[in-house]
């Protein structure tokens, strides 16, 4: 019996054409991950009945439902397809906004045990969040928050036909080197951010109803793109716009050493808050400002991606 081993663990990922239904013969792409914790979730209930010797009488399994966060470095074109996922939305001449067409995946773990190996499959399964994150002297990494409806049984072997496209290999996106054209359109002077936060949201809820084990269906909420940027006090324009609650578009530019590139723009958002303190010694005063965006009519979204392919290692 061999143990399996996490740096051994395969994710791979292929689009669903009908949502909750593994498709035939299907196309896997090897993900790029750092750690993956989706998993089958049980949901048990344990009833509140009185007895007399104070023991719990029962433990009953009353549900289950896929759950979990991928945490990835973030690179060029290795996501585009799960940005479809999250955007609820389709690249259209590379650019890509949030809609809402409901996509979902099959994902599927591999994991290596020596001379019988084990497949773990997750049907159904929507993005409901992405966390961005840009810090400097760091990798922009990327958690993506998944919701799935099921699990088949774990099998020992391949889907009969599937095949394994291999894994992207562009480098990773840094803020330190990657990241230009920040674009805080509203303020004055735009300030220097040590750092900047993008949460983005479908606020998926599940669907049950009596006499289904599992989710029936997923529904999509509210569209809801969030953040927070760490600004430098180095004038008043940005705690200005604050207090006058300007409308700020928000931006920037990623682009690896091939010079591919992702523009991300958020065109309309409000600053919530956010202010100069004293932080006291050995530190710069900066404001913490917190964001939300809003529907531009112009651009017909909350959020839109433009991408630019130059060369694919």
């Amino acid at each position: 019996m061999t143990v399996a081993d996490g740096s051994q663990v395969r994710l791979a990922s292929v689009t669903e054409g009908t949502i909750n239904t593994i498709p035939t013969s299907p196309h896997f792409q090897i993900m790029r991950y750092v750690s993956s914790d989706v998993r089958l979730a049980k949901q048990v209930d344990v009833p509140n009945e009185v007895r007399a010797d104070r023991n719990v009488a029962a433990i009953t399994d009353v549900g289950r439902m896929v759950q979990g966060t991928i945490q990835t470095l973030y690179s060029y074109a290795t996501y585009h397809t799960w940005l479809e996922y999250l955007l609820c939305s389709n690249w259209n001449t590379n650019v890509l906004k949030n809609g809402v067409t409901p996509q979902a995946a099959t994902l599927e773990h591999f994991y290596e045990q020596g001379t019988t190996d084990t497949y773990v499959r997750y049907r159904g399964t929507r993005f409901n969040t992405l966390d961005l994150s840009l810090k400097p002297r760091a990798s922009v990494s990327a958690a993506w928050g998944i919701m799935g409806i099921g699990s088949p049984t774990p099998t020992n072997g391949i889907l009969s036909g599937a095949t394994y496209a291999h894994a992207t290999t562009t480098e990773v996106f840094n803020a330190g080197l990657n990241v230009a054209a920040l674009d805080f359109t509203g303020i004055t002077n735009a300030p220097k951010i040590q750092a900047l936060s993008l949460k983005i949201s479908n606020n998926i809820y599940p669907v049950d109803i009596v006499s289904a084990y599992e989710p029936y269906a997923h529904g999509l909420g509210r569209f809801d793109v969030t953040g927070s940027f760490t600004a430098l006090f180095e004038n008043l324009d940005t705690y200005a716009a604050i207090l006058a609650h300007d409308d700020v578009k928000i931006g920037f530019t990623l682009t690896d050493s091939a010079s591919n590139s992702e523009v991300w723009s958020i065109p309309v958002t409000k600053l919530i808050d956010g202010g100069p303190n004293g932080p006291g010694n050995g530190q710069p005063v900066v404001l913490e400002v917190p964001f939300q965006a809003k529907f531009d009519a112009t651009s017909a979204a909350s959020l839109n991606i433009t991408r630019t392919t130059v060369a694919l290692s």
